[in-house]
């Protein structure tokens, strides 16, 4: 029935305000509504995570309308009883026809629909306007659309309310249309807060200023070619009679929420109590972005299977194409579709605060179909990203292909194989830009001058301004020190320095940097640039310089030790007594670096270079340790007074030793063993302690002992090994079979059982040779044919592979017809003590490859020529 409009506001007959916009009008039909209260209260309370979130369905009606307006309105004082919320949008408006099929419950005429005005379609469920249940008791739509008419509908959810039985389908639910003349317009306005302005966007009194855009945003996506309508269309949505959530919703948090969830305002300005509202961008220092596309570096990525341990790889396209004037990149994704975006990766934390003050800024954005479906979940449902380059990573998102799997309220998902994927890709992505921020380059110091000179004061770089230019006056006093390539004119270069860091000693130190070096040392200043450079090569860094913030120790650590010994210079120790001090630092931490190393790459090559430092006898028992960790045996050290270096069990076969308390699962052998270093090329048998060797070996109940060193004098220490039952081996052969590993695979550790029943060197030596013929005629899987294999497969299969997929390929494409399972893994093992970084074994026997067969090639032969080209024999004492 018709309401007597009368006054602007009158009240109902539950007590409630009655504003005109929801009275004025005469009757022009009905609309049958098909709803119950229990179906309301499902499709807004329980899927509207806010007020905000809720009212955000009105404002997207405007955008599959083809508005490029949208004017919303919150009233300062929600409490009033007056008080009502409108969204005014200028797209193409709703006819006779159209109201009716917007209050078809459950129906759009979108669901099919992809373009609407030459819009990607945003709504498709039918239930959008439904969400406004939660906020207000009444819903009015006042509308004119192409024809000229201007008519009204007011939903009354409480009508809906007072339902005797809440779960019973009301059925004789009937909405009034009416259709409104001018005056009556008017009347409607002057009901709400913000009428006039209303009536001015109506009249077109005022034309708001639509913002033109010439670039993608941050989600890649191109500009659509809108398709306005030449009518004076629009839609006016007024939401009064205020419940608790209405009167909750809070202007500020709906602000940053549609700057942040509605990008698209590049194409359809957003205006908010009479502000424009711009998208959410992030003002901070970027280290680097990408754009999805060929910017990646990479077109696959793993998905775990079904079964626990297995992968997937899923691999994709990466396009460009041109719409609407637009160039723009994406990849296409099976299964998803095409995915654009930006990744960014900033300086400088993004994430923290309160959230009412920054927004949503790290994670991932995820655009669907024009607006952000995650808000609350930066995560976007994967595992906790703990790593430190999370809260400096924002990745901007497009994928419309996942429309299909969002379920009602458009902010959650199916659970389905197509968002498994999606997850993986992000996941990916977010792996790319870690590997960024724990870059070397990532890890520098830039202004490394400014820094000091604000934490420490300017005093602490005068020490460095005087030693450069003594070093640029003379010669460096020490070496090793400074850097000076590229210095052709050291007077030049000695006043240009004076010059400029007097000005500002700050200027003493322009950064710190990672490099190579052609020599071992630590760290230098180079004077061309002035530059810390800290040695990547060198063992103490390489084992500590895993992650960006061991970089960034490094990088103190390497700053504050040049720094040191500068200052030592300025206050007059001897550059020689600061020379030995700077060398006895130097094993220290290659020591350190022995102790923490947490693979095999360089251990034979540091086995051949210790064995001639007597006077570090600890570092030559660590990497003996190691050598026999790698080659397979089970290594406990001891060392101490009166004690071996440690003892080595072979405890992957059978044997036929009784267990005992002491030992529940006794090894097919065990021995003692001890190494002895010495200047010369052979150490004396009398400081080779046999006796004790002897000992050691009857206290830990040990079936052979074994004793390491460069090499042994001829005849006497063959005759006192063989009296003491102690095998001697020199450590050139210890790592012969280091070699041996990598080259032909594990050996088996009953065939090395035959070493420790040998007792004079040389037989020892004659030994090892045979093994080597042995291994080279017998072996049927070599290196070559390995990194051939990988090669066949590269591409085809994902990094992670098993045994059985290479020997298959070594036998039906290398003709390598006996290559079983076993030799391949036996091969794998030896490859990772070289390079493990770059080829390794999981716990459940899967081949890891992270580089391409010929960066394995060179990287094994490297390693291999360092370990030939060792000719150290220096060393301080027998």
């Amino acid at each position: 029935m018709a309401h007597d409009a009368g006054d602007q506001v009158t009240s109902a007959d539950d007590g409630s305000s009655v504003i005109a916009a929801e009275a004025v009008g005469e009757s022009a039909g009905e609309i049958s509504v098909e709803i119950s209260t229990r179906f309301l209260e499902h499709f807004s309370e329980q899927l509207y995570s806010s007020p905000q979130k809720a009212f955000e369905e009105l404002i997207s009606n405007g955008w599959d309308a083809g508005a490029t307006f949208v004017d919303v309105f919150v009233p300062d004082d929600l409490a009033s009883p007056t008080a009502a919320l409108t969204v005014f949008d200028n797209g193409a408006s709703m006819d006779e026809d159209g109201l009716r099929t917007l209050w078809k419950i459950a129906f759009s005429p979108k669901e099919k629909q992809q373009f609407q005005y030459g819009r990607r379609v945003v709504g498709k469920f039918g239930i959008g306007k439904l969400s406004t249940y939660v906020l207000g008791n009444k819903l009015t739509y006042i509308c004119k659309a192409a024809d000229g008419v201007i008519r009204r509908v007011t939903m009354d959810y409480g009508a809906i309310d007072k339902s005797e039985n809440p779960d019973k389908l009301v059925s004789e639910l009937n909405l009034e249309m009416f259709e409104l003349s001018e005056d009556e317009l008017e009347e409607a306005l002057a009901s709400v807060e913000n009428g006039p302005e209303l009536k001015k966007l109506i009249t077109k009194e005022v034309v708001p200023e639509v913002d033109e855009i010439d670039v993608p945003d941050e989600f890649g996506s191109p500009q659509t070619a809108l398709e306005t309508s030449s009518s004076d269309s629009w839609t006016l949505v007024v939401l009064s009679g205020l419940k608790r959530s209405g009167r909750n919703l809070q202007t500020g948090i709906l602000r940053r929420m549609l700057e942040a969830a509605l990008p698209m305002s590049s194409e359809l300005t957003i205006r908010l109590n009479g502000d424009v509202l711009q998208s959410s961008k992030v003002d901070a220092t970027v280290i680097r972005s990408w754009k999805i596309g060929e910017e990646l570096g990479f077109k696959s990525f793993e998905v775990a299977g079904p079964i626990e341990g297995e992968t997937e790889t899923i691999t994709f396209k990466t396009e460009s194409e041109e719409e609407n004037e637009v160039s723009y990149t994406f990849v296409d994704i099976p299964e998803i579709g095409k995915v654009s975006g930006t990744i960014t990766l900033y300086e400088d934390k993004i994430s923290g605060g309160k959230s009412e003050e920054i927004g949503f800024s790290n994670g991932f954005l995820v655009n669907v179909l024009g607006r952000v479906v995650n808000q609350d979940d930066p995560q976007f449902g994967a595992d906790n990203h703990s790593h430190a380059s999370w809260a400096r990573f924002r990745m901007a998102v497009r994928a419309d292909g996942l429309n299909h799997h969002l379920v009602t309220n458009r902010e959650q998902f199916k659970s389905s194989r197509e968002l498994k994927v999606f997850r993986a890709f992000l996941r990916r992505c977010f792996n790319l830009t870690r590997s960024v921020y724990d870059s070397d380059a990532n890890a520098e110091m830039p202004d490394g001058g400014d820094v000091l000179v604000k934490s420490l004061g300017v005093v602490s770089l005068a020490p460095l301004r005087s030693a450069v230019s003594e070093a640029l006056r003379t010669q460096p006093q020490l070496p090793g020190l400074f850097d000076d390539s590229g210095i052709t004119d050291r007077e030049e270069s000695r006043k240009n320095w004076r010059e400029n860091t007097s000005d500002n000693i700050k200027n003493a130190l322009e950064s710190v940097k990672y490099e190579t070096f052609k020599d071992d040392e630590f760290v230098k200043f180079r004077l061309s640039d002035s530059t810390i450079v800290v040695n990547k090569k060198h063992p103490f860094v390489a084992e500590h310089s895993r992650t960006k913030a061991e970089k960034e120790l490094m990088r103190t650590v390497a700053m504050v030790n040049f720094l040191t010994d500068v200052y030592a210079l300025e206050t007059g120790v001897d550059p020689s007594k600061l020379d030995n001090v700077r060398q006895y630092r130097d094993r220290l931490m290659r020591f350190r670096a022995i102790q923490r190393r947490q693979s095999g790459t360089h251990i034979a090559q540091i086995l051949l270079q210790k064995q001639h430092k007597s006077g570090v006898f600890k570092e030559m028992e660590a990497v003996l340790a190691d050598a026999l960790r790698y080659i397979g045996f089970s290594v406990e050290t001891k060392g101490g007074s009166g004690e071996p270096e440690g003892v080595a069990s072979a405890k992957l076969f059978a044997t036929s030793r009784k267990p005992t308390d002491a030992e529940p699962e006794p090894p097919l052998y065990k021995f003692t063993y001890d190494a002895k270093s010495s200047k010369h090329d052979a150490a004396k048998t009398g400081n080779l302690s046999l006796d004790g060797i002897k000992e050691h070996k009857k206290r830990y109940d040990a079936d052979y002992a074994l004793v390491v060193a460069p090499g042994f004098q001829d005849g006497a220490a063959a005759t006192r090994c063989e009296q003491q039952g102690v095998t001697p081996i020199k450590a050139s052969d210890l790592g012969r079979l280091l070699e041996f590993t990598v080259k032909h695979g594990a050996i088996p550790l009953d065939r090395l059982e035959g070493l420790f029943k040998l007792h004079d060197p040389d037989k020892v030596t004659e030994w090892i040779d045979a093994l080597q013929d042995e291994l080279t005629s017998s072996r049927k899987l070599t290196l070559d044919v390995f990194l051939k294999a990988l090669e066949q497969l590269r591409g085809k299969v994902p990094d992670v592979l098993d045994a059985g997929t290479i020997s298959f390929t070594c036998r039906e494409t290398l003709n390598a017809k006996s290559v079983t399972d076993s030799d391949v893994l036996n091969l794998v093992r030896g490859v990772s003590i070289l390079v493990p970084d770059l080829v390794g074994l999981t716990e459940d026997q899967k081949i890891v490859v992270n580089a391409a067969p010929n960066r394995v090639a060179d990287a094994v032969k490297s390693q291999l020529e360092e370990l030939h080209g060792q000719d150290e024999t220096e060393g301080d004492g027998d």
